[in-house]
C-alpha cells in the first residue's frame, strides 16, 4: 500500500505540535503509513522552503491549508494555488476556529462530506483528532482502510494545573490546593496551549505564585463563546471559576489573552469603527485587578537586544487593545523560541520560553495589587504624575487639546468622594498647576541649584543617594556617569 502524503500548511501555528505529534504516534503505532509536510506561513516566506513545499505538493494526495485571516493571511496563496493545476492533487482550505470562509470552501476540491469531517477534525484539533484525521485521509485518497475513530470535541475550559493528571472540578481543585488565609490569583490562558502541550510559561507563572505564597487558579478558555464548536467563553469561565455566589474567589487576575474581551474593529466602507461585544463590562463585574502579561512573539533574543522590547504586533495585541478592557498593562513574560525542528515533518516546532525575572516581577506585582484591593480607600497612597517634556513649567501636563490640570482635578475630586484622605482639594486645575509651580519643578533655567533644595519637599543624603546608585546595573551606572558626571 502506498504512502499517504499531505502537505499541511497553516498560518496559526496551534496545530503544529498537535500534528507533528499525531504523526509520530502513528510512525510508532502502525509504521510508515503516512508522509507529512508540515509548513507555517512564517515558515515559507523563505523562498527555498516555499519551493521545497510547492515540489511536495504536487506529488502529494491532499493539500490541507487551515488559515488564520484567510486567504490573506499567506502571501503565496495564489502562487501555490497555481502550482498544482492539473496535478491531480484534492485540496481543503478552511479559516480558523469556527469561522466560514467562502473563498476558501469554493477553492477546496474535497467532497462536502469530506470536507465537513476533515474541518472538524482540525477545529476540535489535539493529537487523537490528528492522528484519526491521517487514518481518514488514507483511507479516503491512499486506499488504506484503517479503523478511524470520529472527530472527538476537546475541553474547550478548565482548570489546569501540572500536579494534576486530569482536569478537576472546582471543588476538588479548591480541597487540594487553597490554602485559607492566603491571597488568590486567578489565571487564564488560550485553550491551544493546553492542548498543544505549550505550557512552559503557564507551568512557571503557577510555580512562582504558589513560591509566593498565595493561591492560584490556573483556567484554560477559547476566548470567544461559540454555539457550533460548543465553547463557552469567557463570561462562562468568570462566573464558574472566578466567582462564587456572586462574589470573587481571586483577589486579582493574571491574563495572558491578547486582544480585546469587551471590544471589536468592525470595517465598514466609512473605515474602522471600535463595537461593544459580549463580554462588556464583564472584568468590572468580577471586581478585581487584571493584570495583562505579555507574550511577545519576539525571540528571547530579539527580546533582550531590542530597545523597545515589543515590536508593533505585539503593541497592538498585548497593549493598545486589551487596554479597552482597563486591564493593567505589565512586562512581557514569554517570548516565542524555535525550540527544534521535528524530523519527521519538518516543522519548526515553536514554544513560549518563560522570562524567569519577569514572571517573578510580574507576580510581586499582582500580590500587590490584591493587597491593595484589602487595603482602606483612606490608608491607600497615590501619585498623580505629569507628562513634563520638554522639562520647562511651561510644557506641565500638556495634551494636545485637552486641559490636564482640569481633568487631574476632577480626579482629585472623585478620590475625595470614593474615601480617600485628601489634605485640601484646590478650587480648581489653574490653582492646582500653581502650587505645583511655586514648587520645586523640572525646570532650572531660572533657579539655582540652593533655591532648588530650598524648595525641594524632601532631601536624601549624598549616602543614601549612593546606596541607590551602587544597587544599578554596572552598566546603566556608567551611562549615568557618562551623561550626568560623578556622582
Amino acid at each position: 500500500m502506498e504512502k499517504a502524503r499531505i502537505a499541511y500548511l497553516t498560518t496559526g501555528g496551534a496545530d503544529v505540535i498537535p500534528l507533528a505529534s499525531a504523526v509520530r504516534a502513528i510512525i510508532e503505532e502502525k509504521g510508515e503509513i503516512v508522509e507529512v509536510c508540515l509548513r507555517t506561513g512564517e515558515d515559507l516566506m523563505e523562498p527555498s522552503e516555499l519551493e521545497e513545499f510547492i515540489r511536495f505538493a504536487q506529488e502529494c494526495h491532499l493539500l490541507i491549508m487551515h488559515l488564520m485571516g484567510g486567504k490573506k493571511s499567506f502571501f503565496h496563496f495564489d502562487k501555490l494555488i497555481s502550482s498544482l493545476e492539473g496535478k491531480g492533487v484534492h485540496i481543503h482550505a478552511q479559516g480558523w476556529g469556527g469561522e466560514t470562509d467562502m473563498e476558501l470552501v469554493r477553492l477546496s476540491t474535497v467532497n462536502e462530506d469530506d470536507y465537513r469531517k476533515i474541518s472538524r477534525y482540525i477545529n476540535w484539533g489535539g493529537t487523537e483528532n490528528f492522528k484519526n484525521l491521517l487514518l481518514y485521509m488514507a483511507n479516503r485518497f491512499a486506499g488504506a482502510e484503517y479503523e478511524v475513530k470520529e472527530p472527538k470535541r476537546p475541553p474547550w475550559e478548565g482548570i489546569y494545573h501540572p500536579d494534576f493528571d486530569h482536569l478537576p472540578t472546582l471543588d476538588e481543585y479548591l480541597e487540594k490546593k487553597h490554602v485559607p488565609g492566603r491571597l488568590t490569583v486567578g489565571l487564564w490562558f488560550y485553550q491551544s496551549f493546553w492542548q498543544s502541550k505549550n505550557t512552559i510559561f503557564v507551568d512557571r507563572l503557577i510555580e512562582e505564585i504558589e513560591r509566593q505564597g498565595a493561591n492560584v487558579i490556573p483556567v484554560f478558555l477559547y476566548a470567544v463563546k461559540d454555539v457550533d464548536l460548543g465553547t463557552k467563553g469567557p463570561q462562562w469561565v468568570v462566573e464558574n471559576y472566578f466567582m462564587k455566589g456572586g462574589e470573587p474567589l481571586i483577589d486579582v487576575l493574571i491574563s495572558t489573552l491578547m486582544f480585546s474581551l469587551s471590544m471589536r474593529v468592525s470595517r465598514s466602507l466609512e473605515g474602522s469603527e471600535v463595537m461593544p461585544r459580549e463580554n462588556e463590562g464583564l472584568l468590572k463585574r468580577l471586581g478585581v485587578p487584571v493584570i495583562k502579561t505579555i507574550l511577545t512573539y519576539n525571540t528571547p533574543e530579539e527580546w533582550r537586544d531590542s530597545l523597545q522590547g515589543l515590536n508593533p504586533m505585539d503593541v497592538t495585541m498585548s497593549v493598545a487593545m486589551p487596554e479597552f478592557d482597563g486591564m493593567l498593562i505589565t512586562v512581557p513574560v514569554a517570548a516565542r523560541k524555535f525550540s527544534e525542528t521535528d524530523p519527521l515533518t519538518g516543522a519548526r516546532i515553536v514554544r513560549f520560553e518563560p522570562i524567569p525575572e519577569r514572571v517573578s516581577k510580574v507576580v510581586r506585582l499582582s500580590l500587590n495589587w490584591a493587597r491593595l484591593r484589602h487595603t482602606p480607600n483612606d490608608e491607600k497612597r497615590v501619585a498623580i504624575i505629569f507628562h513634563n517634556y520638554p522639562p520647562r513649567n511651561d510644557q506641565i501636563g500638556t495634551a494636545f487639546g485637552l486641559d490636564s490640570p482640569a481633568s487631574v482635578w476632577n480626579i482629585l475630586h472623585e478620590l475625595k468622594e470614593a474615601g480617600y484622605k485628601l489634605d485640601r482639594l484646590p478650587e480648581n486645575g489653574q490653582e492646582l498647576i500653581e502650587e505645583l509651580i511655586a514648587g520645586l519643578t523640572n525646570d532650572r533655567r531660572w533657579a539655582s541649584p540652593e533655591e532648588m533644595a530650598r524648595r525641594a519637599v524632601a532631601k536624601v543624603s549624598s549616602e543614601q543617594y549612593l546606596k541607590w546608585f551602587q544597587e544599578l546595573p554596572e552598566e546603566v551606572q556608567s551611562k549615568m556617569v557618562q551623561a550626568w558626571g560623578e556622582p
